[in-house]
């Protein structure tokens, strides 16, 4: 899980946080709503590397938390495990790392 504060954006909702994101990963990943009330939205990278996005509006900043997944649920039942997860970790520390960065650069988040 990641965690990344920016300047409090309280006009800023899940919604228009996601067509952000689908502008900015337009033509790389696929970003879509949610299918968990645990998390906004889904960024895609293939049926096998995933992350969920969740938008938290706190008193003084506008936080987005990230978790890496598997977004196809017979991929993930398929491939579960510890063994999965450590094998798949640098691709999914790479998607994490370029998320983070998109959102300390977006000028929307400034």
């Amino acid at each position: 899980m990641a965690v990344v504060h920016v300047k409090h954006h309280p006009e800023v909702t899940a919604e228009k946080a996601m067509e952000i994101f689908k502008k900015g990963f337009a033509g790389k990943y696929e970003v879509y709503m949610a299918q968990s009330a645990l998390r906004d939205f889904t960024i895609k990278k293939s049926s096998m590397i995933g992350l969920s996005v969740k938008l938290k509006q706190e008193k003084d900043k506008t936080t987005f938390i990230y978790t890496s997944m598997v977004p196809s649920a017979l991929m993930a039942l398929l491939f579960a495990g510890i063994w999965y997860s450590l094998l798949m970790r640098p691709k999914y520390q790479a998607v994490m790392n370029e998320v983070k960065t998109f959102i300390e650069n977006a000028p929307q988040f400034k």
